[in-house]
């Protein structure tokens, strides 16, 4: 049997073609921007998880020493004890970067080891250009409030008193820092003059009470640290207030 001619089937024309490819590209698009909120949701999520592990494991602590707290450094032989660790007088000396800390040291440690370890926020900028290593090892780029140093806990306001929050450091004093060149680093402490809350979630802190709860909160206005605006690095509070400190 003879088979009929075929019929030749139109392909696309360039217009065709154009818009197709143009309707892809809008939907790409359309899909990357709703995702990128999504995983600054989930970013943040995931840090007040951290904050909560380090909550727990600081409760702990505090059941096992009549509630009071540890101190945020404490002078030591051969170096200090800083709350996250012990660092030896010679890496007190090292430039950024080189210097080092035994986290194995710190009070916390057997406690963190059994709630689970805590990790590094993931909304922290390692690995960008204005990030400056402060030890060989990222920590986790939270900061104690440091008036719950070795303070018991039941004199304060579990609701009203943070105990850790998103933490950072514009240094511009510290090689390779500099006026001319601010960085960013990791910071380890709270108070009621220094800007040094991170506001990297959506212009917002996760701050961790000492009741356990997590808020998302807000930069106070005016306390923007200007050195490296774009980092979002401030205060919760006016300059001076000992609000959520005590």
């Amino acid at each position: 049997m003879t088979a009929g001619p075929r019929t030749a089937r139109p392909g696309f024309s360039l217009v065709e073609l154009l818009v197709a490819v143009t309707v892809i590209a809008i939907l790409a698009a359309l899909t990357l921007a709703a995702f990128t909120p999504m995983r600054s949701i989930a970013q943040e999520a995931y840090c007040a998880n951290s904050l909560r592990q380090l909550g727990m494991a600081t409760g702990m602590y505090l059941g096992d020493h009549q509630n009071k707290f540890f101190a945020y450094e404490k002078a030591v032989p051969g170096g200090v004890l800083w709350y996250f660790g012990f660092e030896t007088s010679t890496s007190l000396s090292q430039p950024e970067g080189a210097r080092t800390v035994d986290e194995t040291q710190s009070p916390l440690y057997p406690y963190i080891n059994q709630v689970g370890g805590v990790e590094v926020c993931p909304s922290f900028p390692y690995g960008s250009p204005l990030w400056e290593r402060k030890y060989k090892g990222a920590s986790w780029g939270y900061g104690l409030n440091t008036y719950l140093s070795n303070e018991n806990i039941l004199t304060l306001r579990p609701s009203l008193v943070m105990l850790f929050g998103d933490c950072a450091q514009v240094d511009t004093f510290q090689a390779p820092a500099s006026p001319g060149n601010p960085m960013i680093e990791e910071f380890y402490m709270i108070q009621n003059t220094y800007l040094t809350v991170h506001f990297r979630h959506g212009n917002h802190a996760n701050i961790l009470f000492l009741d356990g709860h997590v808020e998302s909160m807000s930069m106070y206005p005016g306390t923007l640290d200007t050195r490296l605006p774009q980092e979002n690095i401030g205060r919760i509070t006016p300059v001076g207030s000992m609000q959520y400190l005590q």
